[in-house]
């Protein structure tokens, strides 16, 4: 039986938790990076699926002029809305993975196709009954094809935790956690329905999810450099205070700073919008270097550092092959108006013998090293030649 008064209840209570996360936003829509409205996309998806249902259950069995062709239209917009609102959260899980439209362009017009078909069955459902019929006395019934909407509406939900699994070690390793408080909800709350039949808390499950997923994506601001999706000199600084306090281990803090060639003159001559792709390029080549061995900041303007914790000293140069052999390659795609170049120094922290800034000044000094030996390279002509 049907508990109108616990589905008012819970689906009001999930509007009101989101349209708390919406006026908690701080900036206008309109303004937010892709990700951010695709996330306030699902937000404004939620609230709507809990309106339109809580109406479809009050129309359920009143068989009133008007009533019947109405319930038809929410519960066709319903199985829409919630296949849409998965197909968004997987798009929203690979551009926070990749940052790549490009990716994006490529491949989810295929992974829409799922979503294009339910949408084409919900369209002719009123002729033919294919997810489900709403008779003559306006009573809702599921066809044995209903399953198939929440089947690829789990797919996509499960393959975006799936997405973030695989890649966590390579890419954003913070956006494990987010992502696992934004499913547990969900499950609990279908179980919940699942078992007590009449009782409508899958999305509120939902909201309560998104919401959790806002609040992470909040703290994520606060130590993430979002143009190039490294951690920030915020999060630098917190790092190195608690690897200075760290008892001794088999193993020794190493860095890596690297100071992008040429940077001024490309932002001159190519314009800040193209610097900014730079720098952005730069944190994908870093993230796709480092992986797992090191951690990769931002130290500000065009400058990275790369920490690693190391049992000898061969593994610093072999971070450094390769990120180097990322840039190469990187170079070698021809796919944006500049080549990246880094100058590059390294060294081992001495926690008996230095300070942190000692060890930070030792790595910015073997830095520039390389960096005025990478100019004096330019200014002396090709021994051929002179030759």
């Amino acid at each position: 039986m049907i508990n109108l008064p616990a589905i008012f209840i819970a689906n009001g209570a999930a509007i009101l938790l989101l349209l708390i996360v919406l006026l908690s936003i701080k900036r206008p829509l309109h303004s937010g990076m892709f990700e951010e409205k695709i996330f306030y996309a699902m937000i404004l998806f939620n609230i709507i699926q809990c309106l339109f249902e809580s109406i479809v259950f009050f129309l359920d069995g009143k068989a009133l002029p008007g009533y019947r062709i109405l319930s038809i239209i929410l519960n066709e917009f319903l199985f829409i809305n919630t296949v849409v609102f998965a197909y968004l959260w997987v798009i929203f899980v690979d551009y926070k993975l990749f940052s790549d439209m490009e990716r994006i362009k490529r491949i989810y017009p295929f992974v829409a196709i799922p979503t294009v078909l339910i949408i084409i069955g919900c369209i002719i459902n009123p002729i033919v009954p294919v997810f489900f019929t709403v008779n003559d006395y306006n009573i809702y019934q599921r066809t044995n094809l209903f399953i198939i909407p929440y089947a690829v509406t789990y797919f996509y939900l499960i393959y975006g935790v799936v997405l973030i699994y695989s890649f966590r070690k390579r890419i954003h390793k913070y956006l494990f956690l987010p992502a696992v408080l934004f499913m547990v909800p969900i499950i609990i709350s279908s179980a919940l329905q699942f078992f007590f039949y009449g009782y409508s808390l899958v999305w509120l499950g939902v909201a309560i999810g998104l919401t959790s997923l806002f609040i992470n994506v909040q703290n994520e601001s606060s130590y993430v450099d979002m143009l190039s999706g490294l951690f920030n000199r915020q999060y630098l600084n917190n790092y190195l205070l608690i690897q200075s306090k760290k008892v001794d281990t088999d193993r020794t803090l190493a860095g890596i700073l690297l100071d992008i060639d040429g940077f001024k003159n490309l932002n001159d001559s190519l314009g800040h919008l193209v610097g900014d792709d730079a720098i952005s390029s730069a944190g994908k080549i870093l993230r796709e270097s480092v992986g797992n061995k090191g951690v990769s900041f931002r130290l500000g303007g065009d400058e990275f550092i790369v920490l690693m914790q190391i049992r000898s000293q061969k593994e610093i140069f072999e971070m450094i092959d390769r990120i180097k052999t990322e840039t190469t390659l990187f170079n070698e795609t021809k796919m944006k108006p500049y080549e990246l170049h880094f100058s590059i120094g390294c060294s081992i922290f001495d926690k008996k013998n230095e300070t942190i800034d000692d060890f930070l000044r030792n790595i910015d000094a073997s830095m520039y090293e390389d960096k005025r030996k990478r100019i004096f390279e330019k200014l002396i002509p090709d021994r051929r030649e002179i030759l």
